[in-house]
């Protein structure tokens, strides 16, 4: 038992020794690694760099920027360096201990300081680079720059006509760029490139500026310099050729408007001097609107003397026209006025057509004097021919009108005298068709509605033998009689067959009068709606469940079987 616990204590002994050796070969290790990295930083050529920027001769921020550089170098050279070699040799000696957690505390920190050591060189190294660059930037500007203001020296002078009164402008501001330049230039030499870079960032936006101007203005100075006094000309001699053309403009300004055109165009070549550019483009917009609207109004007198030209050919003939419809209008009017009455007014529509055209025809007239006194534009006389054009048309609509409808005149009094003809034939068939049948008799309401058709017919006639006939009477009459003689049919059809099934029903009765006294009592009481009142459908009503109560289903049979076998009637 002693022995067991011996080696487990001795077990426990070797397995922390072991611990404790592995912990101090790995920080060590790790130790030598910081070690390593902190020689390979201080290898670096970081000195050498910092000399070859001295050479750039830097003043002012520029040489701020360097001296700051140089004095984060020389902090790790002479002191961060030498700390991380005693951290290191700190971490060593608290390595032989157990105390494993501030050991673990003084290599994060070695870890720490050759990272930031590490990343002061880096910026340091980055920074030198940035100078070096901006240093290259600036001097190529500087050739650059000098180009381009040659370039635009040489073009301001060769092409000053193109720039008309923004010379002035366009030769100050290059000036002033040329001493912005000569100061950009002097701080780039003086090796100031800090203060060099905003001003470079200036004179750049400016140089930009200046040949988007130089490359705006010779357009826009071309427009107001003779584009627009050419149209203004032009409008100018346009306008009066048309006036001794005989061309009217209602409430002509066209002169004003040219003065008051070439006012705006002065006042913005005075922008143009001032280089406001974005103003002169816009008032630009606003002179060619005005222009383009004065072309308009000559190219709308123009167009519309040659439509006046047509319409007027088109108002003579239309004139012509109508009025020899008016007058073929009132002949038939009179013609058949003797034998027609007529209910739409056509008579008075006549007239008032022929007051139209003659009031239209001396618009016409006079409108063509004033056209011809130069008192009316081409544009206001199209406009008031077409108005007459489209009357015309509403008057010639109508006289077509009337004389469509009066022209069916006779051939409706024609064919009204046919229908009623017709109409009266059909009624003698019914007559006779009801004759043929030899009913005891008819219902009174029966008679009462055939006489009454049979009058309708009487009163149709009538009117069509009248003096003046009235076919919106007759043709009223015409339908009334149509619908009665249908009505009519079907009330004949209707009791012929009420009076034969009522027959047939009165034989099928016999057969049963001595057997029932239903079939006895139904057969007196529905021969006496037959042959007294002559009610055949009461007499059916009566007979029929009487002989259904003796043989169920018999009359809907004997209907049905008569149905199937009859004659049409007419």
């Amino acid at each position: 038992m002693n022995l067991t616990i011996l080696a487990i204590i001795l077990g426990v002994v070797v397995i922390a020794y072991l611990a404790i050796f592995v912990m101090q070969r790995t920080t060590v290790k790790r130790v030598d690694g910081f070690k390593s990295k902190k020689e390979q930083l201080a290898s670096l050529k970081v000195r050498d760099e910092l000399v070859e920027g001295r050479k750039l001769a830097l003043t002012g921020q520029s040489l701020k920027q360097y001296q700051g550089l140089e004095s984060s170098f020389n902090d790790v050279k002479n002191n961060k360096f030498l700390k991380i070699d005693q951290q290191a040799n700190l971490v060593l000696f608290e390595a032989r201990g157990i105390n494993f957690i501030k050991t673990n505390h003084e290599l994060a920190r070695l870890e720490s300081m050759v990272e930031e050591t590490e990343a002061t060189i880096n910026s340091v190294r980055s920074g030198l680079s940035e100078l070096k660059k901006i240093n290259d930037a600036h001097r190529e500007a500087i050739n650059d720059l000098k180009k381009k203001y040659d370039d635009l020296r040489k073009r301001l002078l060769a092409e000053n006509f193109k720039f008309g009164p923004a010379n002035p402008a366009l030769d100050k501001f290059l000036k002033q760029l040329e001493t912005d330049y000569d100061e950009f230039s002097r701080l780039t030499e003086d090796g100031d490139h800090a203060t060099a870079s905003d001003i470079y960032e200036q004179l750049a936006m400016e140089t930009t500026q200046m040949e988007n101007m130089m490359a705006d203005i010779p357009a826009l100075f071309e427009k107001l310099d003779t584009v627009y006094v050419e149209q203004l000309n032009e409008i100018l001699q346009g306008h009066s050729d048309l006036i001794e053309q005989g061309y009217v403009f209602p409430n002509d300004t066209i002169l004003q408007e040219l003065e008051a055109i070439d006012q705006q165009r002065q006042q913005v070549l005075n922008l143009l001097g001032e280089l406001k550019l974005k103003e002169v483009a816009e008032q630009n917009g606003y002179i060619e609107r005005r222009i383009d609207t004065l072309y308009d109004m000559m190219e709308t007198e123009i167009t519309a003397r040659t439509q006046v030209l047509k319409n007027a050919e088109k108002l003579s003939s239309n004139l012509l026209r109508l009025r020899e419809q008016n007058s073929q209008l009132a002949i038939e009017l009179d013609q058949l006025g003797q034998r027609f009455q007529f209910n739409h007014k056509e008579l008075e529509t006549r007239r008032t057509l022929l007051e139209q055209i003659n009031a239209t025809e001396e618009q016409v007239n006079h409108n063509d004097d004033l056209l011809e006194a130069a008192e009316m534009s081409f544009s206001e006389l199209r406009a008031k021919q077409d108005s007459q054009l489209q009357l015309f048309s509403e008057i010639e609509a109508q006289q077509i009108e009337i004389w469509e409808k009066i022209s069916g005149l006779e051939k409706a009094q024609h064919s009204a005298r046919q229908l009623g003809g017709h109409y009266q034939q059909e009624i003698e068939m019914i007559k006779q068709a009801v004759e043929r049948i030899n009913l005891p008799g008819l219902p009174e309401n029966y008679l009462e509605y055939f006489f009454a058709v049979s009058n309708e017919l009487k009163k149709l006639a009538k009117s069509l033998q009248a003096h003046l006939i009235d076919m919106d009477e007759v043709q009223r009459q015409l339908n009334i009689v149509s619908a009665d003689i249908d009505t009519l049919k079907e009330k004949t059809e209707k009791l012929v067959d009420q009076a034969s099934i009522t027959e047939q029903l009165l034989q099928y009765a016999n057969r049963y009068r001595a057997s029932s006294d239903r079939v006895a009592a139904a057969s007196e009481q529905a021969r006496m709606f037959y042959e007294r009142d002559y009610s055949f459908d009461k007499a059916m009503d009566v007979l029929g469940p009487a002989l259904d109560s003796v043989e169920p289903g018999v009359y809907e049979k004997l209907v049905d079987s008569y149905m199937r076998r009859k004659e049409p009637l007419l």
